[in-house]
């Protein structure tokens, strides 16, 4: 099975420290400020999890051990990821989940799921029994690479891929080197 601890690793490479850039909207709170991210924790995030609008030291004093507590029980925890019996297929799911949500990408694995293998899960955005049941019965490089091309997708038709289309593409694809898989970038 999965493990959170191993998964660390690639979301200290793909995750920097504190950040201010006026163009991403994860560093904005909902008044509006330019508070900045921190440890891939965005302002917007954060505001939900302190239940306030975050100020800037509010965001520089996030640690990368709080950052992680949050994205294990943020994201890989609700993307159930602990029973996925790959590694490598965890890892692109909870990835994904950190920079779109969870929702998104339990639709986006469902949609893998039954375009790809066969299966007949509900898109639902909830990753339960049946979307693990059905995650742990096929291929784990062919439901990687199909994940990572959905993700790229994804990304593609988002209105900041100008900006930050090679960081986010960047990331599928260090996940895949780190596995062994070859991630192919369509034209972006």
């Amino acid at each position: 099975m999965a493990r959170y601890e191993y998964f660390k690793a690639s979301l200290d490479q793909a995750e920097g420290e504190y950040q201010k850039l006026e163009k991403d909207k994860g560093n904005y709170n909902s008044l509006k400020q330019l508070v900045g991210t921190n440890h891939g924790i965005s302002a917007r995030f954060y505001e939900k999890v302190i239940g306030q609008p975050p100020t800037e030291q509010d965001m520089r004093s996030i640690t990368k051990l709080e950052a992680h507590v949050l994205f294990k029980n943020e994201f890989w925890d609700k993307v159930r990821a602990d029973e996925i019996e790959s590694q490598a297929v965890a890892e692109v799911i909870a990835d994904h989940a950190i920079n779109a949500n969870p929702r998104v990408t339990a639709k986006i694995v469902q949609r893998v799921l039954n375009r790809y293998f066969g299966k007949s899960l509900t898109v639902d955005g909830a990753i339960g029994f049946k979307s693990i049941e059905a995650i742990n019965s096929v291929n784990e490089t062919k439901l990687f690479e199909r994940i990572a091309q959905e993700r790229l997708a994804y990304y593609k038709r988002l209105s900041d891929f100008q900006y930050f289309g090679k960081s986010w593409t960047g990331r599928v694809v260090a996940l895949g080197r780190k596995f062994g898989i070859e991630v192919k970038k369509k034209r972006m």
